[in-house]
């Protein structure tokens, strides 16, 4: 006789004791939840101003990244399965172009290039504990922290140094951050402070106006190409 495996309740924001068969068991269709060191956790609902600031920079990144064929950009429920078993699902991931085989149609196996947290105020031991601990014994690139909570704190952008320990990245001389799994990236902490978010055009003229630009005119002309036929 097979024994039924008895689970959890269904309890936002709190870890229990479970194997990873019993987490996938657990976790309903459509919730993001996480697992980590034997326990797993189903998210809390997020808040209106977090979900703005992930909807900004996940498409700024995505257009970055299409513009220069860096990789692809995801965000929210894509499971980040890693090495030690621990599955999270960051807010936006990076994976880059050398590691699309690692993508399948409901997670990645590995970790990202680039992922970035939006930190609220029941993911604050999370994001900045938990799953930076993992993200580092994965060996992820690049892991950046943005606090939504008190909006004037400076971000936490974290980088794999050679002994395979996050460093902190610190900003130029202008308070912008750059990326190196992404060249030529940057961006500023203040467009995540503004009550009103900053134009996503206007933001991708500033780090790439070359190449941006001449996207932008390519699209005008084939548009008015169109038209006159």
């Amino acid at each position: 006789m097979v024994q039924q495996m008895t689970l959890p309740p269904l309890v936002r924001g709190e870890w229990f004791r479970m194997t990873a068969e019993e987490f996938d068991a657990w976790v309903p269709e459509g919730l993001r939840a996480e697992w980590y060191g034997g326990k797993g956790m189903i998210f809390v609902s997020t808040g209106t101003w977090h979900g703005l600031l992930v909807l900004l920079f996940g498409e700024l990144l995505r257009r970055y990244c299409e513009l220069f064929d860096l990789g692809q950009v995801f965000l929210g429920a894509v499971e980040l399965r890693l090495p030690s078993g621990a599955r999270l699902e960051p807010d936006v991931v990076v994976v880059l172009k050398r590691d699309l085989d690692r993508v399948h149609p409901k997670w990645v196996d590995g970790p990202a290039g680039l992922s970035v947290e939006f930190v609220s105020e029941n993911s604050v031991g999370r994001d900045r504990a938990v799953k930076r601990r993992a993200l580092e014994e994965a060996g992820q690139p690049e892991y950046l922290m943005v606090d939504t909570i008190v909006r004037a704190s400076e971000p936490e952008f974290l980088r794999l140094n050679e002994t395979g320990i996050y460093d902190r990245v610190q900003p130029d001389d202008q308070g912008r951050y750059h990326s190196e799994v992404l060249p030529g990236f940057w961006f500023h902490p203040d467009w995540f402070r503004q009550d009103a978010l900053p134009d996503l055009d206007d933001l991708l003229l500033q780090i790439a106006p070359e190449a941006y630009a001449a996207r932008l005119l390519a699209k005008i002309r084939d548009r008015i190409d169109g038209d006159g036929r």
